[in-house]
């Protein structure tokens, strides 16, 4: 114990260290405060002007403004809304011609639930959203989540004809989902973008502080003393991982809460009832509401982050240098990134690196909105599942390596 605390207290000495840490704070602020600034709403206001409403001001008119609506989604409140929207653009002609008053009064209250519409009575073969004017509210009384559960069964044909296993762990999947579906005004979906982003930007941290915990010492030539010791080699090398890891863990979970706890304080904490669906698409496939999702983001990045981490001080532990370390390990951590890019979807490629998890079109976010599959002999796997399950295979033999490597080492 006595030199596990050594281990911590000499990277947290070092002014890297403290730099670092000091930015994952800032940035956390910093990302949590830009989706808060990007809210804003016009409202009418006296003498026919428009007044704009940004930030803070614009949450509270949206979260009074739309309790009217809030709750569970049934077929029957949404036929009707599909009815108001259906009467107010017939009489205007167009949605575009309708005043900004009868708008803001009879339709944008209503908005964000007959999204859902357009996909959930799309097109069968094209999948090409339908136009809310051509659906029949009488026919979303009765068969709207049938037309979800139908829908979801054309895009996989469409998009996964080949492999009847990921159609059928889809519809399965979605057969367990809560229904009906609930709807509060609140957290946006930048929001979660940038709960994401922020990620990236603690691994980047991350990665920083890991590159020279072995690699610096081969630099010094301290390593030489050290691995002579009493205590030396194994014991020293498992110190160093458990002390760099747990700084890892706490700066993570620090600031990880304080990013949340100013969304959530901004936002409230009610809109976090609402479905995973309505924020995403109707017909993805997590059944959870949007606080389950900060928790399942929160812990899926931690993991990611650990198995990112842990290939760093693998490469720590085997380069002579920490800044052939860190160049290797910021390569590995955006690799994910460029190679879904061009590929323009998930591969075996960009799902095995430790980061696969972290990054922008390719996070864990996204996976779980999209119906990306990997496909292996006869099965079928679903993108998040293969991400989670690598990352926690790697944790363990990155740092594994990382002891052997250390202990191997030898000096030129």
């Amino acid at each position: 114990m006595r030199l596990f605390r050594l281990e911590v207290k000499r990277i947290m000495k070092s002014h890297r260290t403290l730099v670092l840490l000091a930015i994952a704070i800032l940035m956390s602020v910093v990302m949590a405060y830009l989706p808060i600034s990007f809210e804003s709403i016009n409202r009418p206001g006296e003498n026919g002007k428009v007044i704009e409403l940004d930030g803070l001001s614009a949450i509270k008119f949206k979260k009074d403004y739309f309790e009217k609506t809030a709750g569970d989604i049934t077929p029957q409140k949404l036929a009707e809304s599909l009815r108001i929207y259906q009467s107010c653009v017939r009489e205007y002609g167009t949605l575009d011609d309708v005043p900004l008053e009868v708008y803001i009064e009879n339709i944008m209250a209503i908005r964000p639930m007959l999204k859902g519409l357009t996909e959930a009575f799309a097109d069968p073969k094209t999948g090409i959203g339908a136009d809310l004017m051509d659906i029949e509210p009488d026919e979303v009384e009765q068969y709207f989540y049938e037309k979800c559960a139908s829908h979801l069964d054309d895009i996989m044909n469409l998009e996964q004809k080949d492999y009847p296993t990921a159609r059928q762990f889809a519809t399965d999947k979605y057969a367990k989902l809560n229904q009906p579906l609930c709807i509060y005004s609140g957290m946006s979906r930048d929001a979660f973008d940038y709960i994401e982003l922020y990620i990236l930007v603690l691994s980047i941290l991350c990665i920083a502080i890991a590159a020279p915990v072995f690699a610096n010492e081969y630099q010094t030539g301290s390593d030489s003393i050290l691995r002579c010791t009493k205590y030396g080699r194994v014991k020293l090398a498992v110190t160093r991982i458990m002390a760099a890891c747990s700084i890892f863990i706490v700066m993570f979970i620090l600031g990880m809460a304080l990013h949340l706890t100013i969304l959530n304080l901004a936002f409230g904490t009610e809109c976090l009832k609402t479905s995973f669906q309505i924020l995403f698409s109707i017909i993805s496939l997590p059944n959870i509401n949007l606080g389950q999702l900060q928790i399942i983001l929160v812990l899926a990045g931690l993991l990611s982050v650990l198995a990112t981490i842990s290939c760093t001080l693998f490469l720590s532990a085997k380069c002579k240098d920490s800044l052939t370390a860190l160049l290797i390990s910021i390569v590995i951590l955006f690799l994910p990134i460029f190679t879904y890019s061009a590929i323009g979807g998930a591969s075996w490629l960009s799902t095995l690196l430790p980061s696969s998890g972290i990054g922008m079109q390719n996070n864990f976010l996204y996976q779980l909105g999209n119906f990306n599959f990997l496909h292996i002999g006869g099965m079928s796997l679903w993108t998040p599942c293969v991400i989670l399950i690598l990352a926690a295979i790697e944790v363990p033999i990155f740092l594994f390596l990382a002891i052997r490597s250390y202990c191997k080492h030898q000096v030129a």
